[in-house]
């Protein structure tokens, strides 16, 4: 990363932060994506933004909710079942300031996860929502009744008639692993970790759910509809990059770009609009 660069990212971090010592997911995805158009690598982007977040005692709201995942998946892999004293530990140990740090998670961000973890994952819960009960209630709520109706029509469709010949089905949790490698993929979208680091990546899940359901039977246009949503990022990044006279990197985003395998025709018209074919 040049001077003029890592000046301009640090000073970025610091406007972000000096205020409350907290680097929120949103603006964490807005410094990452500047950062990018200014051709700095992801690795290297987020090396400095680590860097900084040590240095001034502030936190990442990403990486704070990571750890929580974490735990709750450490709690309840084996029972399904998050119990009050597991529950409690979770969130104290993320909204609590660790040692050198000025701040912890934001309390309604940490309920909130674990809300929609154990609703995503089927996870029983013995431990009330601290805050938000009513709407963290009729979502719970509103989720199961989802849940049924698509057990029912599920069900109905296995036992109907006329309907073709159906994939391959997959098992109930490789359905669950898809729908959560899915949502984890969303989430590395709106933090800009699209293909790197490799292995906490959009890419990564995406691959995942390749390995999983390698016919496209289930939830196939959620999954193409994210690859293309990152393709088109790739695509404005390389115009970004080509306006500014940089061939070289319009050539580096559209080889990230191809690595989803989708658009590829949008892809190959993007590189010969801007000369830089393979």
């Amino acid at each position: 990363m040049e001077a003029d660069q890592r000046s301009w990212l640090e000073n970025r971090l610091h406007a972000a932060v000096d205020d409350d010592f907290y680097l929120d997911r949103d603006e964490e995805k807005r410094i990452k994506e500047e950062a990018a158009g200014r051709g700095m690598a992801i690795r290297d982007i987020e090396t400095a933004i680590q860097t900084e977040l040590k240095k001034s005692g502030a936190v990442s709201e990403r990486l704070l909710v990571d750890e929580l995942e974490r735990m709750l998946r450490q709690f309840t892999d084996n029972d399904r079942l998050l119990d009050r004293k597991e529950e409690r530990d979770a969130f104290d140990h993320v909204v609590r300031p660790a040692a050198g740090k000025r701040k912890g998670l934001d309390p309604q961000v940490a309920e909130a996860h674990v809300a929609s973890f154990c609703r995503v994952h089927g996870i029983r819960r013995q431990t009330a929502p601290r805050t938000l009960s009513p709407l963290v209630i009729g979502g719970i709520a509103a989720a199961a009744l989802i849940l049924v109706v698509v057990a029912l029509l599920t069900f109905g469709r296995s036992e109907g008639e006329g309907i073709g010949p159906i994939p391959a089905a997959l098992s109930q949790s490789d359905k669950v692993r898809v729908d959560d490698d899915l949502r984890r993929a969303a989430q590395y979208v709106d933090q800009a970790q699209y293909t790197d680091p490799p292995e906490r990546s959009a890419k990564a899940m995406l691959d995942d759910i390749a390995l999983l359901d390698p016919q496209s039977s289930y939830r196939s246009e959620d999954v193409n509809s994210l690859k293309r949503r990152i393709v088109d990022h790739y695509l404005a990044l390389a115009d970004r990059s080509a306006g500014q006279r940089d061939l070289d990197g319009a050539r580096r985003w559209l080889d990230r770009a191809r690595l989803l395998k989708a658009n590829d025709e949008g892809i190959r018209e993007k590189a010969r609009q801007l000369g830089v074919e393979p």
